[in-house]
């Protein structure tokens, strides 16, 4: 698999992007806890609790970073590519269960008229929580690109940020004009704000545990590439789909008549790496004629019901393969 290293290098980024906004977290987590304690603010302790859940997102996001860095052994063809799809998935559903959470509080109090709070403490601890959150999501930014592993826990450190900001202009209002209820009616707008972003991230995730087609590169655009291709007569059981962020596609051509079967693998080849940035495809050449799998077998239910007598897959006739990666 001589592509296994071709996202190496951005995803050694992504790692070290991580492991610093962990540390920053962590760091931030503890000298809050030991102040939390030594002034009694119940305010700061609550804060610090709510860190622990940051912690623990960016501490799913570096453990799924450190699977994805895997290589591909016998049995796990793919290594655990999909790791990072996987902890941005399970990142941005943690982080919707918490909005859940927040906006129930927030409408328990206004519902009460219990929004009385310390504005003091909060204002300290919105203030520090925002340099902090600031940071992480500035250096998860501008390291992780396209990874969704980091995006889910990039969302982390910006909903940590707006929760800050909103702290602090709570406080504000609280101190200054005795608007206490301004915590709870933020918090509301500031849950609406973090679920849209995370909506994102979830809809990409999905689509990759999924198999779908990258978003970035639709099946419609590939086809159309691959029938301007000289020679070819046809195309059939074409998949494409994504592994760490990384388009794959199989498919099988049939040539015109009079066609080399290896000058228009090479030709289908060329178009696909050079023209959409497909570098991981697996070409099947078919003779011209009838052929058993022009179907997915997956979705062909007389193919189905012939598997378990030995998985065969339907052709009899000679075919070229050609493997690019």
């Amino acid at each position: 698999m001589g592509s296994a290293t071709h996202s190496r290098a951005p995803r050694e980024r992504a790692r070290r992007a991580l492991r610093v906004a962990l540390a920053l977290n962590v760091a931030f987590l503890g000298l809050e806890t030991v102040i939390a304690f030594l002034s009694g603010s119940l305010a700061l302790l609550s804060d610090a609790a709510h860190m622990v859940s940051d912690v623990a997102a960016l501490a799913l996001a570096l453990l799924a970073s450190e699977f994805a860095l895997r290589p591909a052994v016998q049995g796990r063809t793919y290594g655990f590519a999909r790791a990072e799809a996987l902890g941005a998935f399970a990142n941005t559903l943690f982080l919707a269960f918490a909005c859940a959470l927040i906006v129930h509080s927030a409408i328990g109090r206004l519902t009460t008229g219990d929004t009385h709070f310390e504005p003091e403490p909060v204002l300290v601890v919105g203030a520090a929580g925002l340099v902090v959150n600031l940071a992480s999501a500035w250096y998860l930014a501008r390291s992780g690109g396209d990874n969704l592993n980091i995006r889910g826990a990039l969302i982390h450190m910006l909903a940590d940020a707006l929760g800050s900001l909103g702290a602090i202009v709570a406080a504000v209002l609280a101190s200054t004009w005795a608007i206490h209820a301004a915590d709870s009616i933020l918090s509301l707008g500031i849950a609406a704000l973090v679920l849209f972003s995370a909506w994102g991230v979830l809809r990409d995730a999905t689509r990759a545990l999924l198999d779908f087609a990258p978003t970035h590169l639709p099946q419609e655009r590939v086809e159309a590439e691959l029938r301007g291709v000289e020679g070819l007569s046809e195309i059939h059981e074409l998949h494409l789909w994504s592994v760490g962020g990384a388009p794959v596609l199989t498919a099988h051509l049939v040539p015109e008549p009079g066609v080399a079967p290896g000058d228009l693998l090479a030709r289908a080849e060329h178009v696909l790496r050079e023209h959409l940035g497909v570098v991981h495809t697996t070409l099947q050449i078919d003779d011209p004629g009838p052929c058993a799998q022009r179907r997915c077998p997956l979705f062909d239910e007389h193919l189905t019901q012939l598997r378990p007598h030995g998985h065969h897959h339907g052709h009899s006739h000679g075919h070229g393969h050609g493997h690019a990666h």
